[in-house]
This record gives C-alpha cells, sequence and structure tokens, in this order.
C-alpha cells in the first residue's frame, strides 16, 4: 500500500484489495519461476565442473552453488522481467482493457517493479534462512553419524585383537596337550574371521546378524572354556529382522565373560536373549558367574565398559534407551538389560547410499 501511495498518491486509495493480491500473486509467479530457473541452471553447472561444490551444498545449500555474478544478473534482468510479464499476467487477469494505460483498477508500472523487488527479496531471505536451516541439520547429522562410525571403528580396533589374543594364546597351549580341541578351535576361529571380513560393515544390521556373529565368538570361548562356560541364546523369528548397531552385544558378552565367568573356578551359565516389552526391543545379558557393577567393566579400557554402549546407542536413538547393570536371581551373577525403541535409528544407512545433490552425480565424486 505506502508504494502506491509513494508513486501515484492520488489515484492510490481506488485500488481494492483482489487488484493488489492479483498483482502479487503475478509478480511472485514470474519473479520465482525466472530466478528459480536461472539459480538451478547455475547450480547443476558448477556441480559437474567444480569438486569442493558439495561441501557448499552442505554448508549454505542451493545458494552455495550460486555465483554473485548470478545474483546481480537477477537483480538486473529477471526482477524488470518479472515485473513486466507480471503486470502483463495480472492485467490478463484482471480483463482491462489494451494497451497498458493509466487505469484505476491496476498498478502503475513503477509501483509494480517495487512490489516485485520487495517481495523478491522478502521471499529470498525467508528461503535462504531455510535452506541454511536444513543444511545445519544436515551437517549436524553428519558429524554425528561420523562420530558414531568412528567409535564403531575403535571398538572394532579393540575388541578383535583382544578375541584374537586370547583365542591364539590358548591355540598355543592346546596344540601339544589337546591337539582335537586345537584343531576345532582353529575352525572356529577361521568361521569367525570369515564372517568378520565379508560382514557388512555398515553402522548397522540385523539382529540376526548380530546373533549369528556372537555365536560364533562364544562358540570359541566354549571350546577355550570347555564346560565351565554354558550358554543359551534366545532369539524369536519375530525379532530377527530388526535393525541394531554392530557389535551391540559383543562388548556386553565379553565383559561377562571376562569378569564374570572367567574369575569364577568354577564358570556359570551365559544366557543372551532378545524380547518385545510394548514399542520397545529388550536384550538381556545375563551371567551366573561373578556379581559386575560398571567400575569393573570400564578398566579394561575404552569401548569396553557399559559407558561406550549406552553412548553409541544414546547417539543411535536419542533420550529413549537404556543400558542397566543389576544383580542377577538370587544376588548371583549379573543381568545387563538394554532398551532401545523398535524404530528404526537416525544412522541406519542403505547399502549404497544416493548421491546427496539434487542436480545429479559429480564427475568428481565417486
Amino acid at each position: 500500500m505506502w508504494a502506491v501511495e509513494l508513486a501515484s498518491p492520488d489515484e492510490g486509495v481506488s485500488h481494492g484489495l483482489f487488484v493488489y493480491l492479483t498483482h502479487a500473486v503475478s509478480l511472485g509467479y514470474w519473479a520465482w519461476t525466472l530466478t528459480g530457473i536461472v539459480f538451478l541452471a547455475e547450480a547443476r553447472h558448477i556441480w559437474r565442473q567444480q569438486p569442493e561444490m558439495r561441501q557448499r551444498y552442505l554448508h549454505s545449500g542451493v545458494y552455495g552453488l550460486v555465483r554473485w555474478r548470478t545474483h546481480v544478473l537477477c537483480a538486473l534482468v529477471c526482477m524488470p522481467l518479472a515485473c513486466g510479464f507480471g503486470t502483463f499476467l495480472a492485467r490478463a487477469l484482471l480483463s482491462l482493457p489494451w494497451p497498458w494505460g493509466t487505469s484505476h483498477d491496476t498498478l502503475p508500472f513503477g509501483v509494480s517493479l517495487v512490489m516485485t523487488c520487495s517481495i523478491a527479496l522478502l521471499t529470498f531471505t525467508l528461503d535462504y534462512m531455510r535452506v541454511r536451516l536444513a543444511a545445519n541439520e544436515v551437517r549436524t547429522e553428519a558429524a554425528q553419524r561420523q562420530a558414531v562410525e568412528s567409535q564403531l571403528q575403535l571398538l572394532r580396533a579393540q575388541l578383535d585383537p583382544h578375541m584374537m589374543f586370547n583365542t591364539l594364546a590358548n591355540l598355543h597351549a592346546l596344540i601339544d596337550a589337546d591337539p582335537p580341541r586345537a584343531q576345532a578351535m582353529l575352525e572356529r576361529l577361521i568361521t569367525f574371521l570369515r564372517a568378520t571380513l565379508i560382514g557388512s560393515r555398515a553402522l548397522s544390521h540385523s539382529l540376526r546378524d548380530e546373533f549369528a556373529r556372537l555365536q560364533d565368538y562364544l562358540a570359541l570361548m566354549q571350546i577355550r572354556m570347555g564346560s565351565r562356560l554354558q550358554v543359551d541364546v534366545d532369539l524369536p523369528p519375530a525379532l530377527a529382522g530388526i535393525n541394531v548397531p554392530s557389535l551391540l552385544l559383543q562388548p556386553l558378552v565379553e565383559n561377562a565373560i571376562k569378569h564374570g565367568l572367567e574369575p569364577s573356578r568354577s564358570g556359570g551359565k551365559l544366557t543372551v536373549r532378545a524380547r518385545q516389552v510394548d514399542s520397545h526391543l529388550l536384550l538381556d545379558v545375563v551371567n551366573t558367574g561373578r556379581t559386575l557393577s560398571e567400575d569393573d567393566t570400564a578398566t579394561s579400557g575404552p569401548g569396553f565398559g557399559l559407558q561406550s554402549v549406552r553412548e553409541r546407542l544414546r547417539s543411535a536413538y536419542g533420550d529413549d534407551i537404556s543400558l542397566d547393570m543389576a544383580p542377577g536371581a538370587d544376588g548371583i551373577g549379573t543381568h545387563v538389560t538394554v532398551r532401545m525403541p523398535l524404530q528404526p535409528s537416525r544412522h541406519e544407512i542403505p547399502p549404497s547410499t544416493p548421491d546427496p545433490s539434487p542436480f545429479g552425480p559429480s564427475r568428481f565424486l565417486p
């Protein structure tokens, strides 16, 4: 309204709401159509030619791929064109007579230009802020995912050598004392390593895969400990396809064996089971050996304590998780319970991650 009053004080008061609305919609349509075509063409061209554009796209969205010269071009060329086309469209919609001229039912061209630039500036600012907020969320999620992946790689680097050292030490002792047991342990070790090498290295996999790898590990431990280790694994078929973070149970099982069952002269029983309670998945690791505390499991180095598992779960599922340690039945042994949502975690990644750009693959990207 103020633009009309300044440009045409004698005639501005005669324009109705419908006239203003028709001009605003027409001008906005052409402004966004012309600038959108130019911006997307420029962004697509730059994305395919320059390798560093992915970082700029993640930082500022499509606006990070548009050079300042293109912004100037849009301001000097696209806005006047949008003003002309918008006025043309508005007059057509209002069924005003031709040729163009001064009418009490239409806005002067200068006022239309001011309205076009004002609408374009406002919508550009709002959309730019929206894109920056979305880009910040993408960067935050990428940083969290990278942190989880680094933590998982560290966990793998610690678990595998720890298990290999103990297994090879036992093989060395069994070669002379009990060759058949040594051969059986070696076969189990080969099976375990093969599953590790060909298995998925994604941040998550199915509960079926988690239990399969866990059973290979427990088979090695049974050969090593003999009758001192009794194992009971229970995975209901209905829960086998649920995705969980990789290596979720193995640190808990290793802690149960190392700190709970091995120090006991008579050994004990290790139970690993999955169950569903309402909308949550519960995983239980129970041993009948020594009663443990979180301090006991934390002394074996980073990645082996419950805190490491708890942090990975919280990073993947937020605060809707719990990991509790309590004495077992009748105060014998230790009962660890993991509680997590059944819905997919925020870090699940498909085997083949598509290119995040809407402009197609870059020649510089793998």
